[in-house]
């Protein structure tokens, strides 16, 4: 038998991409550890889905799950680096990868 999903009710993934401060100054270096927690918290509670950060420190790529692009933007307004940075949110239609799937079985 099928199932059919309500597809309005559903969280949406969205792809944020950072642009940092070229320069970062002893401002921006200092908010780092409160950023970093509070980016930890966001994980733990399943608004952000993956956090990464270039090589360079120039960009970063967030992947959230919220309802609706005023809902990220309210929380990236929160991240205590908000001042320094720059961002484009983007809607997915698609976010996959092998982290999303079952775990893969080892034959000891």
């Amino acid at each position: 038998m099928l199932s059919f999903v309500n597809f309005n009710s559903m969280k949406k993934n969205f792809m944020v991409e950072l642009f940092l401060p070229e320069e970062m100054d002893i401002d921006f270096m200092r908010m780092i550890p409160a950023h970093r927690a509070y980016i930890n918290e966001l994980i733990n509670v399943g608004s952000i889905v993956t956090y990464s950060i270039s090589f360079d420190r120039t960009k970063g790529w967030i992947i959230f799950s919220a309802e609706d692009a005023a809902e990220v933007l309210d929380i990236v307004q929160q991240f205590p680096i908000h001042q320094f940075i720059t961002i484009e949110i983007s809607e997915l239609f698609i976010h996959d990868g092998e982290s999303f799937r079952f775990p893969k079985l080892n034959y000891n």
